[in-house]
């Protein structure tokens, strides 16, 4: 069983997770004390406080990446600090291994920029403000000029230790992302085929329960009008018994019907019907031959039974005689069908009367709201209050002609060309990586590019002002007046130090130097000595 740690967001870490801390946080620490063991006499407490700080940091640095990385930049800015006062002799580049590092793993786990940009802004300005102490004890303001080269090359190793590895920590990490999404996406997709099966399982149940609804319900209704014709007809007692046993078999038969027609339905809904083979004229024949006292009144030919208005108007005309036969029979029913201005109009009524069958569930008429509905059309049923006090049932439908019956039913589909969901979330993933690659390779060139010319401008402003010209030098006289001369002087001078071969310099004077050149190598510089407010000597000094 492995050990397990808690990591960030309470979530366990395994213990090869911590092992392969231990083993960064041991490399990291041996390199460290390596190098300090060949540059310091006694180095024993200050590798000892590293190894330290470093086990603190990689201790939380899965809980707190940032504050692990602000620990070991902290260190190395501390060090920088400590070599520009004179603290420390030799900058020890092994200080900046573990921001790299801890860097890395800091984009990985938090992608924050504002913490990071605070943190390099904070120890960069850190390294100036020590620099600066420097310079100040110094008193040479050409040194403190140039001296910033010294801070944009400190800068330099920020951009590289920290900026980079983190920007490069983050865009590994959504790039993995990416590539986790590509399997999510077709797991998904696997889920969605197997939807759409379902689905296209439930509408053909659907499609069948109507079919059995529409036709077979029909058909059992004709044939219960059939039977209680003939039971009350019939003058044989024999045959009215046996009438009546057909007429209860066909209702028991239609409430058998109903319980499957709900079975297969499910949750689905009612899609539209097979095309019909027949008019709305052909369906009140059928009723009219198995005795119910029907009445078609047409005005305007049937609609087409091809187009899907047709078809809307024959499963009206249908469901509601097959309601009239199974809950009034006995009534008379008047069928209307009306079609002017690119509309039809159905209108069946019954009269109610002689007793009514055994109550529906309405599903017929919720089926027939929602084709009709669906089609752009009006649907209205209820009692019909004019039709005397036995009451009566009243279906009326208004269907555009140009309607589309596909609407009704049809799963609503994405317009073509627009890219679905899954689509934009994959390309959303891939464009935040190629953005974070991009920042990963084109902010540390920037800013490297920006630093660099800033400390090449800065050197190239403080020689350019060091340089005494040749004319101007050959201008100056040995007595001069020391104001009248420094007047012709440069705005900065040269400090170079001892010279080995230098000529001795007038006794009490004080000596300047100036470069005779833009470059400051190992070029000639000139010298001039004052003393008691004049010129005593001009020299030019050679060095090797």
């Amino acid at each position: 069983m492995r050990e397990r740690w808690p990591g960030r967001a309470g979530r366990p870490v395994p213990r090869a997770a911590w092992a392969a801390d231990l083993v960064l946080w041991a490399v990291l620490t041996g390199v460290l004390a390596a190098e300090l063991a060949g540059v310091r006499a006694a180095p024993t407490a200050e590798t000892a406080v590293m190894a330290l700080l470093l086990a603190v940091a990689f201790g939380v640095r899965r809980k707190r990446p940032l504050t692990a990385l602000g620990l070991t930049v902290g260190a190395g800015v501390l060090h920088s600090a400590a070599v520009a006062v004179g603290m420390v002799d030799v900058f020890t580049p092994t200080y900046v291994l573990p921001s790299v590092v801890l860097a890395f793993l800091a984009g990985r786990r938090d992608g924050r920029a504002a913490p990071v940009v605070v943190l390099t802004v904070t120890a960069a300005l850190t390294m100036l403000s020590a620099l600066g102490a420097a310079w100040a004890s110094d008193g040479d303001p050409r040194a403190a000029l140039t001296g910033l080269t010294d801070w944009a090359g400190g800068v330099l190793v920020l951009i590289a230790a920290v900026v980079a590895p983190w920007l490069l920590g983050r865009y590994q990490k959504r790039h993995a992302q990416w590539r986790t999404a590509g399997w999510e996406i077709a797991a998904r997709m696997e889920r969605a085929r197997a939807g759409d099966a379902e689905r296209a399982r439930l509408r053909e149940r659907s499609r069948i329960a109507t079919e059995m609804h529409d036709s077979l319900g029909h058909d059992l209704a004709l044939i219960a009008v059939r039977a209680a014709a003939l039971e009350m007809t019939s003058e044989e007692e024999g045959t009215r018994a046996a009438a009546s046993e057909l007429r209860v078999a066909a209702h028991q038969a239609t409430l058998r019907l109903r319980e499957i027609i709900g079975v297969l339905r499910g949750e689905d809904g009612t899609p539209a019907a097979e095309p019909a083979a027949e008019t709305a004229a052909d369906v009140v024949a059928r009723a009219v031959d198995a005795g119910m006292p029907v009445r078609l009144v047409r005005e305007g030919p049937d609609p087409d039974p091809a187009t899907p208005a047709g078809r809307a108007v024959h499963r009206v005309v249908q469901e509601a005689l097959t309601n009239a036969a199974r809950h009034a029979p006995g009534a008379r029913v008047e069928v209307r069908i009306v079609r002017e201005d690119g509309t039809t109009t159905v209108r069946v009524a019954d009269t109610g009367g002689f007793g009514a069958g055994a109550a529906g569930n309405g599903s017929g008429l919720a089926g027939l709201r929602a084709l009709v509905e669906g089609m752009g059309g009006a649907f209205e049923a209820g009692p019909d209050r004019c039709a005397g006090a036995a009451g009566g049932f009243t279906v009326t439908a208004r269907i555009p002609e140009t309607a589309d019956a596909g609407g009704a039913t049809a799963p609503a589909e994405e317009p073509a060309g627009e890219a679905t969901e899954t689509a934009r979330h994959w390309n959303r993933m891939r464009d935040s990586a190629r953005r974070r690659l991009a920042a990963a390779l084109v902010v540390p060139s920037g800013l490297a590019v920006a630093v660099t010319v800033l400390g090449f401008l800065t050197l190239w402003y403080a020689e350019a002002n060091t340089v005494l010209p040749r004319a101007d030098y050959d201008r100056l006289r040995v007595g001069a007046d020391r104001a009248a001369v420094e007047q012709r002087l440069p705005r900065f001078d040269h400090r170079p130090g001892p010279i080995p071969g230098e000529p001795p310099a007038p006794p009490g004077a004080d000596c300047r130097y100036y470069l005779t050149e833009g470059s400051g190598g190992r070029t000639p510089l000139y010298r001039l000595c004052f003393a008691g407010g004049v010129l005593v000597d001009k020299d030019v000094v050679a060095r090797e």
